[in-house]
């Protein structure tokens, strides 16, 4: 049986040390065989770990070897050069001569530009073919060597070769000397990490184990587990602060879920993040507001009962929220038969305009294909008229101090209602400032819509209707309206 929430689970052996078992005394605590398991994890991660260094450590000690070997090799092909020219080969003997004098220098040779041999001093290995290779290892008595190419280069044809040959015995000093090193410090390391495991494995097994499963409960979304043992130490602060910690998220959690049921999401998230900036005021902002309403609303009332009347709602606001949300737009609220849709607040968006567009049309989209699923299933169907305008408004908490909500207000939005009345059935007005912009006019598709006289307005405002956007947008668009209606179509089956 599962135990219920809200109980501390009894302290459990560690599944760490559980494999332990047949090799450990029964008397052995749990914490001692956490302990012996954190060693031996311990050792083989300092071991896996100095493996790891020592072998990045010997690479690039080859790779500073490699590097001063082709530059030994290339700065004897640039001497070389004019000697080769003038077939001076006194000058090059003496040049091979002293290079071979350094104890690391094991021999140097020079080829010609076919590979043949032109001279040499010191040592090289056998079947040395420069043509095809440009380092070759090999080995001259048990002493490690490696021969670098490099080519005499005049202009862009190549004159010859020049060879270097190098101990490898400098390498391998260093290369024991920097294992013996690692060795010796990951043992160490490795001692005093076991040491310090058990010591801390005796204290903190039992209490740790508890915090481990409150916060796998916490992951899980269980904010009612709760630690019932109680210490006087530093780890009971630590359960303590837990508790405390899981029982304020329960409190935060419930209000924010129910508080987004009334308000936008990112609006509830901003309450719920900063409390003390919930006050009355407001700012200027520069963002777009959306007005749906339904045509006819009124009479339709008359005919329908009222819980059929609130499923239709729900029904057409669901799309209207899927809308919104897939453009980044907030529900500001909504006026019975009305949605007032806002964009570019509370959250930036430098694409507000077009946004707001977009989901306008979007609207319009789901609304139809909507009514071809209720007319289906033969149920009342609606048409929305949609207004939107965009420019400088008042976004901000209005009302009073005991009740406030976030809104925004002003002129231009005064507007977007204005037009969302003069609208026809299943048409998006919109005042021809909003197709000003070139960038706006190019990605939307519009008819002249006249020039319509609003009420609080002295002159006629010039309107536009919006009969769509461009391909890309709403080939997307359409992708979300498939996946709404399929969405539908499921839980009509299931109803």
């Amino acid at each position: 049986m599962t135990e219920p929430q809200g109980q501390a689970s009894p302290t459990k052996p560690s599944r760490i040390g559980g494999w332990l078992a047949p090799y450990v005394p029964a008397y052995f605590p749990v914490a001692w065989k956490l302990g012996l398991s954190i060693s031996l994890l311990i050792l083989c991660g300092m071991t896996i770990l100095g493996s790891l260094l020592l072998n990045n450590q010997l690479d690039r000690m080859r790779d500073q070897a490699d590097t001063f070997g082709e530059a030994i090799a290339l700065q004897l092909a640039n001497t070389a050069r004019e000697p080769l020219l003038a077939d001076d080969t006194f000058l090059l003997k003496v040049q091979l001569n002293n290079l071979t004098r350094s104890e690391s220098v094991r021999g140097a040779a020079l080829f010609d530009r076919s590979g043949n041999l032109v001279d040499k001093a010191g040592i090289l290995p056998l079947a040395a073919d420069p043509l095809q290779e440009q380092i070759k290892r090999w080995e001259l008595q048990n002493e490690p060597v490696t021969t670098y190419y490099a080519a005499v280069d005049v202009g862009d044809t190549v004159a010859g070769y020049t060879a270097i040959s190098l101990s490898d015995r400098p390498i391998m000093a260093a290369r024991e000397s920097v294992q013996d090193t690692m060795i010796n410090a990951t043992l160490i390391m490795s001692v005093i990490a076991i040491i310090a495991s058990f010591l801390i494995s005796r204290r903190l097994a039992r209490p740790i184990q508890d915090l481990l499963e409150a916060t796998s409960a916490m992951r899980r979304g269980d904010l009612n587990y709760r630690i019932q043992d109680r210490r006087n130490d530093e780890i009971g602060g630590l359960i303590e602060a837990y508790n405390t910690m899981a029982h304020g998220m329960l409190e935060k959690d419930q209000v924010e879920q129910v508080l987004k049921r009334f308000v936008s999401p990112s609006v509830a998230q901003n309450m719920m993040a900063d409390l003390d900036q919930v006050q009355l005021g407001g700012r200027d902002v520069h963002a777009t507001v959306v007005f749906a309403d339904i045509v006819g609303f009124t009479r339709l009332s008359e005919t329908l009962a009222p819980d059929a009347i609130a499923d239709m709602l729900n029904v057409y606001f669901d799309a209207i929220t899927t809308a919104t949300t897939f453009y980044r737009g907030t529900i500001d609220k909504y006026m019975g038969d009305c949605a007032m849709i806002v964009f570019g607040v509370p959250e930036k968006d430098d694409e507000h305009l077009f946004h707001g567009l977009c989901c306008a049309v979007m609207i319009q989209r789901m609304v139809e294909r909507l009514n071809e699923h209720r007319r289906a299933h033969g149920h009342t169907t609606v048409e929305f008229r949609i207004g939107i305008n965009s420019g400088a408004m008042l976004a901000g908490n209005l009302g009073s101090r005991e009740r406030m909500q976030y809104t925004v207000v002003g002129d231009t939005v005064n507007l977007a209602s204005r037009l969302s009345n003069m609208a026809g059935g299943n048409e998006i007005i919109a005042a021809s400032t909003l197709l000003a912009n070139p960038n706006i006019a190019s990605r939307v598709r519009a008819t002249e819509y006249g020039a319509m006289r609003i009420r609080g307005k002295a002159e006629p405002v010039s309107t536009f209707r919006i009969d769509g956007v461009h391909a890309l947008s709403e080939t997307l668009m359409e992708q979300r309206i498939a996946q709404f209606l399929a969405k539908l179509n499921t839980e009509s089956q299931r109803a």
